[in-house]
């Protein structure tokens, strides 16, 4: 019970970043060495995800943290940081395409294609304890065959954000507003100011405050500008080579 909880969860939260069918990204092979950095934001600006819909509630506050300064690791830390991104890379690269990943169980949640988190798939030996080598989700570039593997998401169920990966630089993040219908099915943008009574009235099921959950771009050729636990990769983008979206975060045509 507890695992198809989480499936359903997590299927609902990826609604909003990962629905829709815009298929493979527009995103050239050629790219930086990973960073753990990430772009600050002025703090005075509202929070906004790659579509421009403005987010509130939790979410605004733990991806805020992004915009923290990169702080160095001394050697121990660093090495111990390196060997878990290379355990996550193994495993990232397990599964190079959508084909191999249902091959092995894996299964579409939220939908399809959502740019900046592309499409994620739940399945395998997933770890409710922090483990590299035991994401919950792959993510792919689009949703087809011969998608490919971009990075992986960790979640935790617990009261606090994780210790994650090694150093202080893995910002998990949550969601909060989420409504979710039959079928696992997103009826209102999460991370807005959908309450309770709302959903209800629109037959939801209504989730306050979802677990902690990390990206990790860990693919050579994916690795996200804003850092390897950015919350977003901004080189994932719509088959139209746009951010462009629906209300709920379903890229347009899906």
């Amino acid at each position: 019970m507890r695992v198809r909880r989480v499936v359903i969860l997590v299927a609902a939260l990826l609604a909003l970043l990962a629905l829709g069918a815009c298929g493979a990204s527009t995103k050239d092979a050629t790219q930086p060495i990973p960073s753990t950095t990430s772009r600050p934001r002025a703090e005075s600006t509202p929070v906004t995800d790659l579509n421009g819909h403005r987010i509130v509630g939790v979410k605004a506050r733990d991806i805020q943290a992004e915009s923290q300064p990169y702080k160095p690791l001394d050697r121990a830390t660093s090495v111990l940081l390196s060997k878990q991104l290379a355990e996550a890379r193994t495993v990232a690269m397990h599964y190079p395409t959508v084909a191999d990943a249902t091959a092995a169980g894996y299964h579409l949640v939220g939908g399809g294609f959502g740019p900046g988190s592309g499409a994620h798939y739940i399945g395998g030996a997933f770890s409710f304890t922090f483990d590299p080598s035991h994401p919950l989700a792959l993510i792919y570039d689009g949703i087809h065959p011969a998608s490919k593997m971009v990075g992986l998401m960790y979640y935790s169920m617990d009261k606090t954000a994780p210790q994650g990966f090694a150093g202080p630089n893995d910002h998990w993040h949550r969601h909060s507003g989420v409504c979710i219908g039959n079928g696992g099915a997103v009826i209102f943008p999460p991370d807005s100011d959908v309450t309770a009574r709302r959903c209800a009235i629109a037959r939801g099921s209504y989730m306050a405050v979802t677990g902690w959950m990390v990206h990790a771009w860990v693919v050579p050729g994916w690795e996200s500008p804003d850092g390897v636990f950015s919350h977003e990769n901004p080189d994932l983008r719509c088959a139209d080579g746009t951010f462009h979206t629906d209300a709920i975060g379903r890229c347009q045509g899906s």
